[in-house]
């Protein structure tokens, strides 16, 4: 009985690991707005890299960033590289921890003008 309790506690702690690695991809706001943009669609390193502003070693960072998180695909199509999200409900979790923030944030307004 001791070893299934250990062996659970185990295994809840692998799971805690994995969602705190996840929620890494969240710590850059470069890759959220990487995230956002392929919202739109499939887009290559060159067109993200002249939306965004960003360098190129920089948006290629974040894109394996990303790919290694498999939140992103990359299709190569002739020398192109083609991004897609992989789960779309990544913007599910966007959206809900933009609903959390900018609820405190309101809430942080509403006790200033108390």
């Amino acid at each position: 009985m001791r070893g299934l309790r250990a062996l659970k506690r185990s295994r809840e702690t692998d799971q805690f690991e994995l969602i705190s690695d996840f929620f890494t991809i969240f710590t850059n706001p470069k890759r959220i707005q990487i995230l956002q943009l392929l919202k739109e669609g499939e887009l290559t390193v060159s067109e993200i890299t002249e939306r965004t502003g960003l360098s190129q070693p920089t948006v290629s960072q974040h894109l394996k960033i990303l790919r290694d998180k498999h939140i992103v695909t990359v299709k190569r199509w002739g020398n192109k590289c083609y991004y897609t999200v992989e789960d779309g409900r990544i913007y599910q979790v966007c959206d809900l921890i933009k609903g959390i923030i900018f609820k405190r944030i309101e809430e942080i307004r509403k006790g200033i003008a108390r």
